[in-house]
């Protein structure tokens, strides 16, 4: 009886142990032209971070440039990304949530919590996080995003952590992602 009730608290230790765990992060920032950031270790199989950008236009009609620096791990079902764009958009608390309302209306399913203060590489942020159910094919994703958005000058910078929650990516994951981000 005795082992039998140590073999339970030791798999209640351990269990208790894989839920606290959390993601791995480089050793060295990633330095990108604008910003430096330490992304988590990309899965093994994976090319790391990606950079791309494309033509947007804005509601003034004219076009400008959207960078997007992400890093997809755990076959892609957690996603850290860095965004930004010369857009020169109104960077008041009104402004920064009406940015957050559209991202968050991008997920399926969303249920978003408070917009709260935050920063973003020292500067003045808001923050949000909402929880989605996406169904692609036969598999379905419980996810849970996090969100700063912040703007300097004429720049709107914008990261956001994405965790499937089958996954150990956690809040304390997408805040020291958050919190590593160092524009230049």
């Amino acid at each position: 009886m005795r082992f039998l009730r140590l073999t339970l608290a030791f798999l209640a230790l351990t269990t208790a142990a894989a839920v606290a765990q959390s993601l791995e992060f480089t050793d060295t920032p990633y330095a990108a032209p604008a910003f430096s950031a330490t992304y988590p270790v990309p899965d093994k199989d994976k090319p790391g971070i990606t950079y791309s950008s494309q033509n947007v236009t804005l509601k003034s009609g004219a076009t400008a440039v959207m960078h997007n620096y992400a890093l997809g791990i755990h076959n892609d079902t957690d996603a850290f990304l860095i965004i930004y764009c010369d857009a020169n958009l109104q960077g008041d608390k009104a402004g920064l949530d009406t940015m957050l309302d559209g991202a968050v209306a991008t997920l399926e399913n969303v249920k978003a919590g408070p917009k709260t203060d935050a920063t973003f590489s020292g500067l003045p942020a808001r923050a949000v996080w909402a929880t989605s159910t996406h169904t692609s094919g036969q598999n379905t994703y419980n996810r849970t995003m996090y969100e700063r958005i912040a703007v300097q000058g004429a720049r709107v910078w914008q990261a956001l952590v994405i965790c499937d929650r089958t996954t150990n990516c956690t809040e304390a994951d997408a805040n020291r992602f958050f919190n590593s981000i160092k524009i230049r």
